[in-house]
């Protein structure tokens, strides 16, 4: 048992690290408009295709475009260091059917 012990210990420091990376990989390989627009469409299921434009650091304008212009929606976005982030409705109010705030994290599978 005593010389299993390292490589127990180096398996569960493998898997710590693997799934650290899969729930926050923002530190490892950063925000791409890609991956800002997969995280935020599972928190907009009506829009039909969601795009995201980088307008400084940590900061994005993501457009939802639904089926009709009046479903189209505009998201001011802040990112943080580990990859979650806060959206607010572009202009600073919330139009009827949507929430004030949303906010989710980035993970692997949005990349």
């Amino acid at each position: 048992m005593r010389r299993a012990s390292p490589y127990i210990a180096t398996l569960l420091l493998v898997a710590i690290l693997a799934a650290v990376f899969a729930l926050r990989p923002t530190p490892f390989i950063g925000v791409t408009a890609d991956s800002m627009a997969a995280s935020l469409d599972d928190k907009v299921p009506t829009a039909d295709a969601i795009s995201c434009t980088e307008r400084g650091e940590d900061e994005w304008r993501c457009s939802a475009a639904a089926a009709t212009a009046e479903g189209d929606r505009s998201y001011d976005v802040a990112v943080n260091g580990f990859g979650c982030w806060t959206a607010t409705p572009a202009g600073g109010t919330a139009e009827i059917g949507t929430p004030a705030t949303l906010t989710g994290c980035i993970t692997v599978f949005d990349h």
